[in-house]
């Protein structure tokens, strides 16, 4: 298994920076805190496309071992990819994971659902080229 290390205060503040910024990304004001953010030193890929991230949901097993922190979402990026990244690019692939992040409050109990999106648009290039 590839090291794993958590990122450092530049990438919280641009998080902070795209939920205050973003309209869509608002409901995560409520979470914003909670959103672990690590880097792995390589990306995977899946055939021949690169994957310099991904969005899950954080598991239990975080609470225990770190009590501190009730964690909603770790969002992995690679490390080869993201040194290779304009701070623009760099922006863009948090703002990808972040609308990943999907969070509802319960009006009545006040409870929070948090959920990993998919994609609004998902097709095959050649789904494009064939059909439009």
């Amino acid at each position: 298994m590839a090291d794993l290390w958590k990122a450092g205060d530049e990438v919280y503040k641009t998080i902070e920076n795209l939920i205050a910024n973003k309209a869509n990304l608002t409901p995560l004001a409520l979470v914003d805190d909670e959103i672990l953010v690590v880097f792995k030193e390589k990306a995977s890929k899946n055939g021949e496309h690169v994957i310099a991230g991904k969005t899950a949901k954080a598991s239990a097993l975080l609470a225990v071992v770190d009590g501190d922190r009730d964690w909603k979402f770790v969002v992995t990026l690679a490390n080869d990819e993201w040194q290779g990244m304009s701070d623009k690019d760099r922006e863009a692939l948090l703002f990808h994971h972040l609308c990943a992040c999907g969070v509802e409050e319960n009006p009545e109990t006040g409870k929070m659902k948090c959920f990993v999106r998919l994609p609004d648009i998902a097709f095959f290039r050649e789904e494009v080229e064939d059909y439009g």
